[in-house]
């Protein structure tokens, strides 16, 4: 297949040979070759030299391409929604909801731009001084798998409507989905050079950041491969991370312990556990609340249907995307337990393939364990606590700082919690994973770098420039110490 777009042309990459096989079945569904240095220089010498074009033409006209774009994807959002469910195993009511999120990224990214990007002006003494935000130039976009399509879209959106050309770096391990989704791109009839894209993997990604010519480079994945691309990075590009999560959820003086349940479940195990704001934490208090919502949610992640996106049965959890995610999960539970944990539910591997595995819920309380990397696996580790302050500290003793819920009925506690935990998404009574494309979505510690995405995207994708304004030139007087 095609494994590189470049000024709008379909290629085959330079480089070594690679596939990308379904968890679903282990069938082969993409297959190309990464892109070589002269590849990624030749995208980016593409992307540069149509950026001033595409800065030129104005917003409203480059706001009608995107606008093209999106009914593009709602016209084709079946073949799109069975492409992320083949390639990386999402149910199709996730991969349908997926589609969704692009469809309805558009209006937050125009209105984010409008709003923070908006020419600034004041007057003083006959003077004015304005500050406008102009485009970095070309951005460089490094997709995560679990997301293959939404989370890119979201940085090409809004780099796109600030004036900036792309390059998108898709994971390799959802080659497919990236192709499909730029193929959308293609129909909707940007200029040559707009939007490009390599495949690849580590290398790749070296190629594309050390280019002096890339200015802006935004990342979506883990901590370790963050702090390998932030340190590639040179003083003069604009960096911003999104590196993962070890999501918490505290549950304290519930009014709705069936209601509860089903939100901690949902963070838990929706997409398998392969989100970076997935639920890896329920902390309780150690009484008969805690007890009671414990229970529930063994009972309720007993079950769940875990199943391939075509079964007959409606799945509520799909495979993880490789067996060594598997293997890393089983692996985890087998740890925590020799560490002196309670397996309240065991994880087993799956007869529907290598890739697919049950939930599993495991009481780590008072156990001493240390996890040197995020986990991506349907895994909920339980902490009982004697006091809310003892949840607070539990809560944030992580080096992540994504995201964040408490469940409680006490809107003092809410706010307390707020103020309290170091995080940046704090939800009240919603899961972990609930995020508005309206709202801004980042955290700080491992998680990023203080350049949160979705609606401050637009932040990330300009620089301000100041100017100092006067239409005339005439009657400027002459300062003290020159002789008239």
């Amino acid at each position: 297949m095609k494994s590189i777009y470049i000024n709008n042309t379909w290629a085959n990459g330079n480089g070594e040979k690679f596939v990308s096989n379904s968890p679903n079945n282990n069938e082969i569904v993409f297959e190309g070759n990464f892109a070589s240095k002269s590849n990624c220089d030749k995208a980016v010498k593409s992307a540069k030299e149509a950026q001033m074009g595409w800065q030129m033409l104005g917003l409203e006209k480059r706001i009608e391409y995107l606008r093209t774009f999106v009914e593009i994807v709602k016209e084709n959002k079946d073949e799109l929604s069975k492409t992320i469910s083949i390639e990386v195993g999402k149910p199709k009511w996730e991969a349908d909801a997926e589609i969704n999120s692009i469809v309805n990224k558009l209006d937050p990214c125009i209105e984010a731009y409008k709003t923070r990007c908006a020419d600034i002006v004041i007057e003083r003494n006959g003077s004015k001084g304005i500050t406008r935000f102009l485009p970095l130039g070309v951005m460089c976009v490094i997709g995560p798998y679990n997301y293959p399509m939404h989370m890119t879209n979201g940085q090409i959106m809004a780099g796109l409507i600030a004036g900036n050309t792309v390059v998108l770096k898709p994971s390799d391990k959802a080659p497919l989905c990236a192709t499909k989704i730029v193929e959308c791109w293609q129909k909707a009839g940007l200029p040559s050079g707009v939007i490009n894209m390599v495949q690849g993997g580590a290398q790749t990604v070296e190629f594309l950041v050390k280019n002096k010519d890339v200015n802006g480079v935004y990342f979506t994945g883990s901590f370790r491969v963050g702090q390998i691309i932030k340190n590639m990075c040179n003083p003069q590009q604009l960096c911003a991370l999104e590196m993962g999560g070890d999501a918490p959820v505290v549950a304290w003086d519930c009014d709705d312990l069936q209601s509860a349940a089903i939100t901690v479940v949902q963070g838990a195990f929706a997409t398998a556990g392969q989100k970076c704001v997935s639920t890896r934490r329920l902390i309780v208090p150690d009484n008969k609340f805690g007890k009671h919502l414990v229970k529930e949610v063994v009972k309720l992640a007993k079950k769940i249907v875990v199943g391939k996106y075509d079964d007959a049965q409606t799945a509520f959890m799909g495979p993880l995307r490789t067996p060594q995610m598997v293997e890393n999960g089983l692996k985890l539970q087998k740890y925590l337990a020799s560490k002196g944990a309670k397996v309240l539910l065991e994880a087993k591997k799956l007869p529907q393939g290598d890739c697919f595995i049950s939930p599993c819920v495991v009481d780590v309380t008072g156990v001493k364990y240390s996890l040197s990397e995020e986990v991506f696996a349907p895994f909920l580790r339980v902490i009982r606590v004697k006091t809310f302050e003892e949840a607070i500290d539990e809560a944030n003793s992580t080096e992540y700082g994504l995201a964040t819920s408490i469940l409680t009925k006490d809107k003092n506690l809410y706010h307390e919690y707020l103020q309290k935990a170091k995080f940046g998404l704090v939800n009240w009574n919603k899961q972990t994973g609930g995020s508005s494309a309206w709202a801004a979505f980042g955290g700080i510690k491992n998680s990023g770098n203080f350049r949160p995405s979705g609606l401050l995207s637009s932040d990330f994708c300009s620089y301000a420039v100041a100017s100092t304004e006067s239409e005339s030139l005439s009657n400027v007087a002459l300062p003290k110490g020159i002789k008239g």
